[in-house]
């Protein structure tokens, strides 16, 4: 093959860095360790990454500039304990210039709406495109309070108040919404999660006073997970003890964990119907989130919200916050085991956990600030770093990252933001204009379609961004090696996983200057985090491969 038509980067990373089609060797950055896959079907060595390593290469000249592709197998871990992360990428996130081939998995919200999908994105600093897609369940919705992507389609659970007010879930059919049914009485299905190639539910009595909202004529109880069957047909996993509400539905380590709304504590699913209590951090948690190993809770500083709420209606004028308060952040170490991980200033909620750069951001009221820890495992309580405040709002509800960046919805006026760095916030859109509410959310996020969907309150609408070019698979990749191939062709970036074409995204990007020559190419790592899992024979073309060249990549013998 020649020069001009051959690879400009091979890494075939069989006990090194070396790169096979040139002298640009990779630099090893932490503990990445080279040594035969652990799935004895792939027969070679290979390297190991556990989120916190990685290989960066001086980039080819112009790579990701123009047409272009990269290539990489992979064996993401079978259970993950992080966000799994990005695999190849070669992205500033200061211009919002460059491209990133990695996965979506997480819970920004509570909500594990992306489970091992995944993705490739380009970008050129170009402006954001916003759609609407409508109110599932129509004018008896209120608010849209999960959104998941599972088996290839959007799915979205809803809050409902109409003459029959039980919350429903949703699949998004083009233009309409499908109704796969109420998973139980209660008013609302507050969480989505997709687990063991399965989605799950957990429904919830909401109470309408917090969200500036009548409370609803149904009251029958919450506090339980249901699992989705097909249609609209749900099979009852359990209540959860002394539960009315589930705030927080996540994947963890090859577990299914919830957290209650209005109570304290973590259970466990152990089988069907059989939650078991896995202790409490001394207050509510308001989400669940994975971050570099571990299960983090998100705390409610429940103790001052009610003594301020007590003091007010008595006349009282409740101080400022006092610098070391906070909502806290909480370890979950196993058994009915937590640890603190420290506070954050002004603050007495949180309600979003997200990882982006490979450290943990936190979403809070009542200031509208994120906070980022760059080190949780340093001994005593973690040092949290405020990272601006959203405009003038009071609530992150969500933290998402999506395509190199970190984006954040607010309460109340539900409006969306980017993360432009140092303490900068950029307002990209009001989503709910709702007239005469006290409140509006951006109340859920997922990333599907190659696009970053919101839900919001009350109008209960859902809305997609699309930032540069994304193409992502929506399906839960299967436990083993895949091949992931990313491919720039003029305005469309393309997807494949073992060979075959599994998305598309056709996209004028703006010209752009090429970017620096000093950003890196980085394996095992990106914009977002570090991967989790095994790497093997990465490669990178200034142009874009044919399906056949692409197919007989897939074929590793």
């Amino acid at each position: 093959m020649s020069e001009a038509t051959g690879p400009v980067g091979s890494w075939s990373l069989d006990g090194d860095g070396r790169d096979a089609s040139g002298g640009r060797h990779a630099r090893i950055e932490g503990a990445v360790e080279f040594g035969r896959s652990v799935d004895a079907g792939f027969g070679r060595i290979v390297a190991r990454f556990r989120g916190g390593s990685r290989l960066e290469v001086d980039a080819p000249v112009g790579l990701g500039d123009g047409d272009f592709t990269v290539s990489a197998w992979v064996n993401a871990a079978v259970s993950p304990t992080t966000v799994l992360g990005d695999v190849v990428a070669r992205f500033h996130p200061a211009t919002r210039r460059g491209f990133t081939l990695g996965f979506e998995h997480g819970s920004p919200c509570g909500s594990h709406g992306n489970d091992r999908t995944a993705w490739f994105g380009v970008d050129a600093g170009s402006d954001p495109q916003l759609a609407d897609h409508g109110r599932p369940g129509g004018e008896a919705t209120v608010m849209v309070c999960s959104l998941a992507a599972f088996d290839g389609s959007l799915y979205a659970a809803t809050w409902e108040a109409g003459p029959s007010p039980r919350g429903h879930v949703y699949r998004m059919d083009g233009d309409t919404w499908i109704d796969c049914g109420s998973p139980w009485d209660a008013n609302a299905v507050t969480r989505l999660a997709v687990h063991d190639g399965a989605l799950y539910a957990g429904v919830s009595r909401l109470k309408g006073g917090g969200s500036g909202l009548e409370d609803s004529a149904n009251q029958a109880p919450g506090g339980r997970i249901l699992r989705y069957d097909g249609g609209d047909r749900w099979v009852d996993m359990g209540q959860l003890e002394g539960a009315d509400a589930v705030t927080a539905l996540v994947t963890f380590g090859g577990s299914l964990y919830a957290a209650p709304m209005y109570t304290e504590g973590l259970f466990r699913l152990d089988g069907p119907g059989s939650w078991t209590w896995c202790g409490s951090p001394g207050r509510r948690l308001l989400a669940l989130g994975v971050h570099g190993g571990s299960l983090y809770g998100a705390g409610n500083d429940h103790a001052f919200v009610d003594s301020a709420i007590a003091q007010t209606k008595a006349g009282v004028v409740v101080p400022a916050r006092a610098a070391t308060g906070g909502g806290g952040v909480f370890r979950y170490d196993g058994g009915e085991h937590w640890t603190s991980r420290g506070l954050q200033a002004d603050t007495t909620q949180l309600y979003s956990i997200e990882t982006y750069g490979g450290c943990m951001y936190v979403g809070t009221w009542p200031t509208g600030l994120v906070f980022r820890a760059d080190d949780l495992d340093a001994p005593g309580d973690a040092a949290w770093i405020s990272t601006g405040r959203l405009g003038d709002e009071t609530e992150i509800m969500n933290l998402q990252a999506y395509n190199g960046m970190l984006y954040g919805g607010t309460l109340p006026h539900a409006q969306l933001f980017r993360y432009d760095g140092d303490s900068a916030w950029s307002h990209l859109a009001t989503l709910d204009r709702t007239p005469d509410v006290r409140y509006r959310r951006a109340a859920s996020m997922v990333v599907f379609g190659g696009r970053l969907f919101v839900g919001t309150l009350p109008s209960a609408h859902v809305h997609s961004l699309l930032a540069g070019s994304v193409a992502s698979n929506d399906r839960s990749l299967s436990a083993g090696w895949h091949h992931l191939v990313g491919v720039r062709r003029g305005g469309s970036t393309s997807l494949y996983v073992d060979g075959v074409h599994v998305a598309a995204t056709d996209v004028v990007l703006p010209s752009a200057a090429a970017l620096e020559p000093d950003v890196p190419l980085v394996i095992g790592g990106g914009p977002r985090a570090g991967f989790e899992g095994e790497i093997a024979d990465v490669a990178a073309w200034n142009r874009a491969l044919d399906p056949g060249e692409i197919a007989a990549l897939g074929d590793h013998g």
